[in-house]
This record gives C-alpha cells, structure tokens and sequence, in this order.
C-alpha cells in the first residue's frame, strides 16, 4: 500500500474524529445525533477505503487529496 493510499482511509478517520468532537459540543439531542452518525459514515468509508485498496480493487482509489490550510506550513514572519 502506497503512502497516498495510506492515507486515505487516515484521513477519513481523522474526519471521523472531529465530528465526534463537534457533537460533544451539541446542545441539540437531534444534531448530536445526526453529527455521531455522520463520524459512523466516515469510519465506514474508512473500512471500504481499507478494503478497496488492500483488494486491489480497479479504479481505487479514485480523486485526489487535496492540502488543506493544516497541511500548510505557518507562513514566516518578518525578520
């Protein structure tokens, strides 16, 4: 498994992880609820993401990752 591979199903995982965290914040039982099942999604897609790749399913995986400002290095200050 590739390193970009790798991280795919990472990625859905850390994905997961921030909407359980968002929902610890809800207020709302509803919103609570739909953001949890949401993480699930997420964890699920992680699993497929595992499975395809390790199947060596064709045309997985498919798209690309794209960098995100977390991704970036803080920009330098002036000097």
């Amino acid at each position: 498994m590739s390193d970009a591979e790798q991280a795919i199903p990472e990625l859905y995982r850390e994905a997961a992880e921030q909407v359980r965290q968002l929902a610890q914040q809800a207020r709302l039982t509803d919103i609570r609820g739909d953001l949890l099942d949401l993480a699930a999604k997420f964890e699920r897609l992680a699993s497929y993401a595992e499975a395809a790749i390790r199947l060596r399913v064709p045309g997985y995986p498919h798209g690309q990752i794209i960098s995100s400002e977390r991704d970036r290095p803080p920009p330098k200050g002036r000097e």
